[in-house]
């Protein structure tokens, strides 16, 4: 796995918080995310991802914390390339953005794969210090099975993901399919699924100072601050962004339009080859085994590490 895709995976995993009233996923969390997965992973001798010495220095509470995210993290990162499903957002967020009450439950992901956006994706994330065991992956399909589907698609799959270290240190995953009948959650559709997700990344490129913003045709590209890591976003999509209030509620007509705006904005593509998705470089001239080289999700979020990584994992 690449450095980039690992990245790409801790900062838009979720696509959450948005502070209800406050300030909506701010660039220093962009920061903490990518670092916190970079602190807590680095690729061993066989080119696996393995726990560092960092993560093994953690106190148990802190490695349960961290646990958590590199679970929702290896759920994303899993989701993009077994199911072609990058947009996850939680739905306790969803709900909230919409003004309803978030349920009790944990977090659970939903989103939609691609190229057609016909298939409801629900995951239940979970992360592990230690080996999976079953009683944890018992709990995982349970909730699973209660995730909603999207209206509209014609078919769904739910994911139970439990990701953890395995006796050599190396981070793995397992997913299973539990059965069961879906009911749909009224208000989340493709289009509304999609407002949800880019909501949160598009609103924190925009708090960029303008001169940490690459503004072209294709890309808004913003440069961290403090890191040297840069992350962009179509420019279409933040267009669309821009017409949505970036915190509180967003009225059900508003979130509609926007929604029907950024199904047109989010082609449809084919995906034959993840080296093959291009970002706003010509990245076909990077060696293919450099491990600094940009990552580009199939949601179209673009990922560029600069050199000061490569003292960190690959």
């Amino acid at each position: 796995m690449p450095l980039g895709e690992l990245l790409w995976g801790a900062i838009t995993v979720g696509a959450t918080p948005i502070s209800m009233g406050g300030t909506p996923r701010p660039l220093v969390e962009l920061c903490w995310r990518a670092a916190l997965a970079a602190a807590s992973l680095e690729e061993d001798s066989s080119g696996r991802w393995a726990m560092t010495d960092g993560y093994r220095r953690l106190d148990p509470s802190e490695k349960r914390a961290v646990s958590y995210f590199l679970g929702m993290t290896q759920a994303k990162i899993m989701c993009e390339r077994l199911l072609l499903a990058p947009h996850l957002i939680h739905l306790d967020a969803f709900l909230a953005m919409i003004g309803q009450s978030a349920r009790t439950s944990r977090p659970d992901l939903v989103g939609l794969s691609l190229p057609a956006m016909d298939v409801t994706i629900a995951v239940e994330a979970k992360g592990r210090m230690g080996g999976r065991v079953d009683e944890v992956m018992r709990k995982a399909k349970e909730q699973a099975r209660s995730l909603p589907g999207v209206l509209s698609t014609s078919s769904a799959l739910r994911v139970a993901s439990v990701a953890s270290f395995d006796a050599k240190r190396r981070w793995t995953a397992h997913l299973e399919d539990p059965p069961g009948p879906v009911r749909p959650l009224d208000s989340l559709t493709p289009g509304t699924l999609l407002a949800a997700y880019y909501r949160p990344l598009a609103a924190a490129l925009l708090q960029a100072p303008q001169g940490q913003v690459s503004d072209d045709e294709a890309m808004t590209i913003v440069q961290l601050p403090g890191m040297d890591l840069a992350v962009g976003i179509p420019a279409a999509i933040v267009s669309i962004i821009r017409t949505l209030p970036l915190t509180g509620p967003i009225a059900a007509g508003r979130l509609l339009e926007a929604g029907a705006a950024l199904l047109q904005a989010v082609p449809a593509r084919q995906f034959t080859s993840r080296d093959e998705t291009a970002g706003p470089e010509e990245e076909s001239s990077v060696d293919p085994q450099e491990p600094l080289r940009p990552y580009t999700g199939m949601d179209g979020v673009y990922i560029r590490p600069g050199p000061s990584w490569l003292g960190s994992p690959r």
